[in-house]
């Protein structure tokens, strides 16, 4: 007898279901299976209705009822489940996101490619879970019924105010010293909390921000490029600003280097400042050229520039080569050498 329990135990979650529906009725099996796409697609109470010639709300009522009676017999035949299903949860950190369901519970369904449809089902109707309705501030989700919702709210929360305030991307590590009360959180949860949240998101090199930050969620051409020139922290050619965009996998999109080409040069966040090198301005880079940058070097200087001094001034604005700053001080009547230097006259 406790061979053959050990056997039940190790069912997968697609075939306790299907233990279980049988206790249904003909109309309770083809409104639960379609509702919950047992059998492939999920369809609606308007669907279901018109197949059975049953008003909307008249569906509704036979789900409800057909829930109620495989709740009853999961609770008392498959109490091993809950505790694994409950397991799972709490290594998660008590939250998980219905479209990003995590592995191992895949796995308890059976890991066929209905498992999630019979894994929503099983979330449904076990006790110690409940539903989080897509909302401003979280996706369609489950938690453990001893973690409020309001809880998850509150914390997702906190976190968005904290990066409305200090416009600063950080890791969990960061979250949980520097947002006043997080320290006795633990990182499972407050990792949790950013999946969850509809208004916070972790970027490819896994900072946390918010969602709207170009720097965190990238949406656009211009908003990728911003993304890998930002992480990169350096100027970079735009054919490596498209290679890193492939490599990052955003999307599907397909990356055309002409098209980062053009983006390059029409977004006023990039600047031009050398051949095909770009960088970002707010790293203090400004438009011109050579002769531009040399030229407001020697007008905002209060006495000669040596020429050393220019070179490694200009080099760090512009990637161009020592002999072009050099031919531009000695071809260009506007720089005059005189001791100590060159300055700037007026013609």
């Amino acid at each position: 007898m406790e061979a053959k329990n050990q056997t039940h135990r190790r069912q997968p979650l697609v075939e306790v279901i299907n233990e279980l529906v049988l206790v249904l009725n003909d109309k309770e099996k083809r409104v639960i299976s379609g509702r919950f796409g047992l059998l492939g697609k999920k369809e609606t109470l308007s669907a279901i209705g018109k197949e059975l010639k049953r008003s909307r709300e008249r569906i509704r009522q036979i789900e409800k009822n057909a829930l109620k009676k495989l709740a009853k017999r999961f609770t008392n035949e498959e109490q091993n489940q809950k505790e694994k299903i409950l397991a799972v949860f709490e290594k998660s950190g008590g939250v998980v996101v219905e479209n990003d369901l995590p592995i191992e519970l895949l796995k308890l369904a059976g890991g066929n490619k209905l498992a999630k449809n019979y894994l929503i089902l099983v979330l449904t109707i076990v006790k110690g879970v409940a539903k989080i309705n897509e909302s401003d501030d979280l996706k369609n989700s489950w938690r453990i019924e001893s973690l409020s919702e309001e809880k998850i709210i509150g914390v997702c929360r906190k976190m968005v105010s904290y990066f409305n305030r200090e416009k600063l991307a950080g890791d969990i590590d960061d979250i949980a010293a520097r947002v006043e009360g997080f320290k006795r959180y633990q990182s499972n949860f407050i990792n949790a909390c950013v999946n969850v949240s509809n208004k916070l998101a972790r970027a490819k090199n896994g900072l946390i921000g918010l969602k709207s930050w170009p720097t965190i969620n990238p949406r656009n051409v211009r908003d990728k490029i911003y993304y890998v020139l930002k992480n990169s922290g350096k100027p970079l050619h735009f054919t490596r600003i498209a290679a890193e965009i492939i490599a990052m996998k955003f999307d599907l999109k397909k990356v055309v280097r002409a098209t980062i080409h053009n983006e390059l040069i029409a977004d006023k966040r990039f600047v031009l400042i050398g051949r095909g090198i770009y960088a970002l301005r707010e790293w203090g880079y400004s438009d011109g050229t050579v002769y531009d940058v040399i030229k407001n070097l020697l007008e905002n200087s209060k006495k000669p520039m040596p020429i050393k001094e220019i070179i490694d001034l200009v080099s760090k604005s512009r990637r161009v080569k020592i002999n072009t700053i050099v031919i531009n001080l000695q071809t260009k009547r506007e720089f005059k050498r005189v001791a100590g230097g060159y300055v700037f006259r007026k013609l």
